[in-house]
């Protein structure tokens, strides 16, 4: 996740770097070219898509990165309470939360995962 966000960054750092340098060309007197204007403006509208990106990928990354603790005793215990109380009926929020949980496990073994395959492909290359 923070090699993705890191070149995404990146990108937007070189379109805002494009964009000053396209901008200090129309200091010129010389400079009634509409293609550059337009130039300019596909920069700017490239650099808030970019933008967009990156607040969804930061809010992926808060979302991804709580922790987290055992649960499996609190849902237990909720669908027991539940059950007795309606037999064979769990509430869908309760449903909804260990679905909730159940993707940021998920995302946890897909991330250690990724980083044993790094690892593991590092040391057979060494």
């Amino acid at each position: 996740m923070e090699e993705l966000l890191n070149v995404v960054s990146e990108g937007i750092n070189k379109i805002n770097t494009n964009i000053a340098r396209n901008k200090k060309y129309f200091d010129y007197p010389f400079t009634t070219n509409c293609g550059h204007f337009y130039k300019l403006l596909l920069l700017h509208s490239q650099v808030e898509c970019w933008e967009q990106f990156l607040k969804l990928l930061n809010k992926f990354k808060g979302d991804r990165d709580v922790t987290f603790t055992k649960q499996c005793e609190e849902f237990e215990k909720r669908i027991t309470i539940e059950k007795s109380m309606v037999p064979g009926f769990v509430t869908q929020d309760t449903l909804n939360q260990m679905i909730e949980y159940m993707r940021t496990l998920e995302w946890k073994v897909e991330e250690l995962l990724r980083k044993e395959s790094h690892v593991f492909s590092k040391e057979r290359n060494e």
